[in-house]
């Protein structure tokens, strides 16, 4: 099941019901969203799929879920992190500790 941070709205539903697709197709992976400002949507994707896979195979293929999405809600995400169990990443501290946003 998908974690979202917090309270969702439309966007984050429409994001979050392709990546419960996405989930049921890698059962090991774990999916993460939530709402960063009324600009701004990030996204973790944590899968072992993603391993000796560049970053960029890794967007195109994470990206492939999110076609359906409405491209005004796409157009949202301003951070689409996609990593291996164990792996860690500088931007991974804004899903567990968000800073704030000034809009």
């Amino acid at each position: 099941m998908v974690t979202i941070l917090q309270e969702p709205d439309h966007a984050i539903e429409h994001i979050a019901a392709a990546l419960e697709v996405y989930e049921q197709t890698h059962e090991a992976a774990v999916c993460f969203v939530y709402r960063y400002n009324p600009a701004a949507i990030r996204v973790k994707i944590i899968d072992p799929t993603f391993h000796g896979r560049s970053k960029g195979e890794r967007h195109d293929y994470a990206w492939g879920f999110l076609q359906g999405v409405p491209e005004d809600i796409l157009a949202q995400i301003s951070v689409l992190l996609c990593l291996e169990p164990g792996e860690s990443a500088p931007l991974d501290v804004e899903f567990h500790e968000p800073t704030r946003s000034y809009l």
